[in-house]
């Protein structure tokens, strides 16, 4: 026999692979990324200020709410991921409406309240034309119950102030009014007439929609698809009365919060979308991008529930916003704001530290910490940096008897304060 090989170092070590993510994924690092943290702080601020409650939904949903949700449009399901679990036929979210429409009435909010504001955001994703994962950070705003066209309007309102308050300044508000059932279903029979004779000019994806919803070939970018319909009949000459007057309403209420629009007789929203329809669109590269639309959702609603529950809403993707801010070389700082800074030295006033941390944030201060080894001046530097007015610095001599150097970070003034008396102090410097 011969003698076994010897295997070298080298060989023999393994090196594990890094596992990336997948392509057409991407994960939100706002300490790397200072766009994704002003957008999201941003949403959260304009939420809370227009009264939005934030409402989570599934990752996971059953795939018969998107076949409700996309019924008079199926083709639109294709991109839609289905899972097989115990037996269920389960679907990734692609979409946030779908989840937000199904809670509401599965919890019979309506029961509950007159009227709910609802504001949602998350990942989607859906599968694009290679086969692999295409992901989305989607957003939007919904409200139901009993509610009229100005709180429509503060809908639209919160949307428009959200972009303009990131810097946003060319976005083109369209918008249109496309009536009730019984309106649109009489303007679609005419345009399917007048469209009938043009099928040859028409895409092939237009021609696919002459047979379920007509409406959707407003929606149609092909450069000879637009051409016909600029000679194509307005849906606002079949509104009734009631839709007229609605439209004139909601129109009204723009003008007073000054919000600028314009009238698109030949646009129509997405699925299930009814009455008052509105698209937010952008520049970039020359070209136009959708951030997102609106409009009422109650024919969706009798679709997944068979009940018809008044609801308006706007959804958007707000990874096209963050596309739009880089664009326009638009940064954001990262915004730091505390109102004590903590500056422990040495293990000993490490520990101490954590609970004058739990001390303080018991009185709703914000603290900002730092636990590791870092030189005093290098922590007041930060404390300048995070805008503290306050630094709170602990050595071991301080530790060990229970007092608290107290320096005012602007001044540079200090004054060494007993453990016992340091919060009461902290709040009276604050003003609380």
């Amino acid at each position: 026999m011969g003698r076994p090989k010897k295997t070298s170092a080298a060989t023999s070590t393994y090196t594990p692979k890094k596992i990336q993510s997948l392509p057409g994924m991407e994960d939100i690092l706002p300490e790397q990324d200072g766009l994704w943290g002003a957008i999201l702080r941003r949403l959260s601020r304009l939420s809370r200020i227009y009264g939005f409650e934030k409402v989570e939904t599934p990752l996971l949903e059953d795939y018969r709410l998107y076949e409700h949700f996309y019924a008079t449009s199926p083709s639109q399901t294709k991109g839609n991921i289905r899972l097989q679990l115990s037996g269920a036929d389960a679907v990734l979210r692609g979409e946030l409406l779908p989840g937000i429409l199904r809670s509401y009435y599965q919890h019979k909010i309506y029961e509950k309240s007159a009227l709910s504001k609802w504001g949602f955001s998350g990942f989607t994703v859906k599968e694009g034309q290679d086969g692999g994962p295409v992901s989305d950070y989607r957003f939007g705003f919904e409200v139901f119950g009993q509610f009229n066209h100005l709180t429509e309007a503060q809908v639209v309102g919160g949307v428009w102030e959200f972009l303009k308050s990131l810097g946003l300044k060319d976005c083109v508000l369209e918008i249109n009014h496309i009536g009730s059932e019984d309106c649109q279903q009489a303007y679609q029979e005419t345009l399917r007439d007048f469209l009938s004779g043009k099928k040859y000019q028409l895409c092939d994806s237009c021609n696919e929609h002459l047979q379920g919803r007509v409406l959707n070939v407003l929606r149609c970018s092909n450069l000879d698809c637009q051409e016909l319909l600029a000679e194509a009949p307005s849906v606002l000459d079949f509104l009734e009365d009631g839709s007229k007057q609605h439209f004139t309403n909601i129109l009204e209420a723009l003008d007073e919060l000054g919000i600028p629009y314009q009238l698109n007789p030949l646009y129509a929203g997405p699925d299930g979308h009814g009455k008052t329809n509105l698209v937010i669109k952008s520049k970039m590269k020359g070209e136009n991008v959708v951030i997102g639309e609106g409009g009422y959702h109650d024919g969706l609603m009798q679709n997944l529930c068979g009940k018809n529950h008044c609801c308006f809403g706007f959804s958007g993707s707000l990874s096209i916003v963050r596309e739009l801010l880089e664009s326009l070389k638009i940064t954001s700082a990262k915004e730091h704001k505390s109102d004590v800074f903590l500056v422990p030295l040495g293990e000993l006033a490490a520990k101490k530290n954590l609970r004058l941390f739990r001390d303080l944030t018991a009185e709703k201060i914000s603290v900002y910490d730092h636990f590791g080894n870092v030189g005093v001046k290098n922590q007041l530097k930060a404390a300048e940096i995070f805008h503290a007015p306050i630094a709170l610095i602990m050595g071991q001599k301080e530790a060990m008897d229970e007092m608290v150097i107290l320096r005012d970070v602007k001044s540079g003034m200090q004054e060494i304060i007993s453990y016992d008396k340091i919060v009461q102090e902290v709040k009276k410097r604050l003003g609380r």
